[in-house]
């Protein structure tokens, strides 16, 4: 068995022959390309707006700018997450506060949420991890309770649903990413999806130097504060392409996981985490969750066999460093998480040869 890599990207013919409509055309900045980027992903989510960024990390920062969350605010974020989620907040100049997940979606305790709130509290960014929804039916009524934004970090989420609306369309905006490893590819770029004008708006505004519509450059009228965030049309031609494939690539995905989960059925000391709904959630990536993760790594490792183990909690990073008494859900599912195998060119005799070496060192007496 050759090499099987954990992930990666897949572009073809149709990128090609768009990115070259996009040189021809001589202008490879934010333009015409972006706008047909942003209709289709609105038109495929449901939602009125999109606007597409430079990063999923910017779509959760200038999101929140745009909600008016800054210096002296605190924004609740999982401490098992990407570390991009918190950094986001960051960046906006306002303060990260951590919360404990619950095991069973990987997503915001509610009870853990609820003990973070204090008056400074302005917003919550939940994370859709691997195309897991959040917990919407608790969390939502919650924000809207206590009068606090909700911005739906939906970056591994693109195509997956919850309660029949697709990820990215929950609270205030919703942020997905276009990086290397997601299901819609451009390299890197993210895009904010909103229902809500005015912060569309002002989006439009904080990415764009403070312009609401395309300038030239020169004596255009600046009348707010603005930065450069700005999607591009070379990414975006790259990024329809990689749409008009994405019904296949959630349906590998599926398949995918249902390889997975008759090869390891019954494996000991081993747990495939379920969906809360097998119909509409879909993951980014097959995940384990293992008792002896480094013998397993080990192994995987010596077989060829690629694999990414679970984020570390950010309780543990330097910039958020701080006791982990009060995250024991985060700190147990990333000592034992690990992502296997998932590319679209998967088969299915990869899956059960990357099952056969799991079980032959869970099951090893």
């Amino acid at each position: 068995m050759k090499k099987i890599p954990w992930f990666s990207p897949k572009t073809g013919r149709r990128e090609k022959e768009l990115a070259l409509r996009v040189i021809g055309s001589n202008y490879l900045n934010d333009g015409e390309y972006t706008r047909i980027f942003e209709k289709k992903i609105a038109g495929f989510i449901g939602v009125k707006h999109c606007v597409g960024v430079t990063s999923g990390t910017a779509a959760i920062s200038l999101s929140l700018m745009g909600l008016g969350i800054g210096h002296g605010d605190e924004v609740i974020v999982p401490d098992l997450t990407f570390i991009a989620t918190a950094n986001a907040v960051r960046l906006t100049g306002a303060t990260v506060r951590l919360a404990d997940i619950e095991p069973r979606r990987f997503s915001l305790d509610v009870g853990s949420v609820i003990g973070s709130i204090n008056k400074r509290t302005k917003a919550i960014v939940t994370v859709d991890v691997n195309g897991r929804a959040a917990d919407y039916g608790l969390l939502k009524p919650l924000a809207k309770k206590k009068k606090l934004f909700l911005v739906c970090d939906a970056t591994e989420g693109l195509g997956s649903k919850y309660n029949g609306r697709y990820l990215g369309t929950f609270g205030d905006a919703g942020c997905f990413s276009f990086s290397a490893n997601k299901t819609v590819t451009t390299g890197q770029g993210g895009m904010v999806a909103t229902d809500n004008t005015k912060l569309y708006h002002r989006l439009l505004e904080l990415k764009d130097q403070g312009r609401r519509y395309q300038g030239t450059g020169g004596n255009d009228l600046h009348p707010v504060m603005g930065y450069n965030f700005k999607f591009t049309n070379l990414q975006s031609a790259v990024g329809i392409a990689q749409l008009e494939r994405i019904s296949g690539r959630l349906a590998h995905s599926k398949k995918r996981d249902d390889w997975y989960k008759l090869a390891l059925a019954g494996c000991r000391n081993l747990v495939i985490p379920a969906l809360e709904n097998q119909k509409e959630e879909v993951t980014q990536w097959t995940d384990i969750l293992v008792e002896d993760r480094s013998r397993l790594e080990k192994a995987l490792l010596k077989s060829g066999i690629g694999f990414r183990p679970f984020w570390y909690p950010l309780h543990t990073q330097r910039p958020y460093k701080q006791a982990g008494r009060n995250f024991p859900n985060a700190s147990r599912v990333s000592a034992s998480g690990l992502w296997l195998p998932s590319s679209f060119d998967l088969t299915r005799k990869q899956a059960e040869y990357a099952s056969k070496v799991v079980r032959s060192v869970l099951e090893k007496d």
